[in-house]
């Protein structure tokens, strides 16, 4: 399974309004139990922009894509061509975010196993 449990987008039944009553069903209890809660919410300025290529490629192959779905060739009559982006994800496009979330997927993995709930909202 490619993509975390606490990842919101991308999977039937799931969006950021179940993120949001998640996250609220756990503050809750957590104020009930006079416990503390603690919120962070993170905006990664150039996410997009600034994902390497190299880094990209290696979440794809460590989450199973096959290699020549990753590093295709085009040929059209006898020619053929690799093109291969240095860094970013496709500014629009619709498989730049999840491109990207792959790439942050064993950070999300490694705050989920250390007891932090993470929750990815949005795109």
């Amino acid at each position: 399974m490619p993509l975390h449990p606490n990842q919101h987008a991308y999977q039937a039944g799931k969006s950021v309004e179940t993120s949001l009553h998640q996250l609220m069903v756990r503050d809750e209890k957590a104020l009930d139990q006079q416990e503390i809660a603690l919120g962070d919410f993170l905006d990664i300025e150039g996410a997009f922009n600034y994902t390497s290529y190299d880094s990209t490629c290696a979440a794809l192959a460590g989450h199973g894509v096959d290699y020549t779905i990753i590093l295709w060739t085009a040929t059209l009559g006898g020619f053929s061509r690799s093109v291969a982006m240095s860094r970013g994800c496709p500014r629009g496009g619709v498989l730049s975010p999840l491109l990207w979330f792959l790439v942050v997927y064993e950070l999300l993995a490694r705050l989920s196993d250390g007891g932090f709930l993470f929750k990815r909202l949005c795109g």
